[in-house]
């Protein structure tokens, strides 16, 4: 099969790496770090529909925080803690990204995240000279799996979607992306080792 002519990279779990446990692990020394509660925080997080609104561009997650705080009567500005949040997540995968850097295709990020933390990841983590264009939720105002982040990529690219492979760990999004046509790639702990054949590199 003849290589891609863009690869679509997602972040978490796939250029940034995804501990075991699951996402925010962090969250367990919120007490010491900044004074919170770790299970208040996680309330906050599970109000509903508060994940997928933040994720589209629907309300600024640090104004979020901001009344959330405020109200829990902590001292502490929305936007020290989503600082603190962005450092914590930023768990880059050296292998992977050496990956990318080696690889020939075009390359493009496609994210699920909120403005705030995509212009992080391009500028404070480095990836703006790495790819193309960053590809994120908040900004398309749409979330993978929806067909229309996946359009939003085609239209841009102005490339059939057989010739764009998106790596991904999340199996809704790469099945999402399957049903398009593009060709896809479901990132795993097994299935890793097989990803540099996949983008040309041997």
């Amino acid at each position: 099969m003849t290589a891609p002519d863009l690869v679509v990279w997602d972040f978490d779990g796939v250029l940034n790496h995804e501990p075991p446990t699951g996402p925010f692990p962090w969250v367990d020394d919120l007490e010491t770090d900044l004074g919170i509660p770790p299970a208040a925080f996680r309330a906050f997080l599970s109000r509903p529909g508060l994940a997928e609104a933040a994720l589209t561009g629907a309300v600024d997650p640090v104004d979020e925080l901001d009344a959330w705080l405020a109200a829990e009567g902590h001292g502490l500005s929305g936007e020290a803690f989503f600082s603190h949040w962005l450092a914590a997540d930023a768990r880059p995968d050296a292998e992977t990204i050496g990956w990318l850097e080696r690889s020939g295709p075009r390359a493009v990020i496609g994210t699920n995240n909120p403005v705030r933390r995509a212009d992080d990841i391009m500028h404070w983590m480095g990836f703006a000279r790495r790819v193309e264009k960053m590809f994120a939720s908040g900004a398309l105002g749409v979330a993978k799996p929806d067909a229309g982040f996946f359009r939003a990529i085609e239209d841009w690219a102005q490339l059939r979607p057989d010739r764009i492979l998106l790596i991904d760990d999340t199996e809704a999004n790469v099945d999402a992306a399957a049903r398009r046509g593009w060709r896809v790639f479901h990132f795993t702990p097994h299935s890793r080792a097989e990803l540099p054949r996949r983008i040309g590199l041997g």
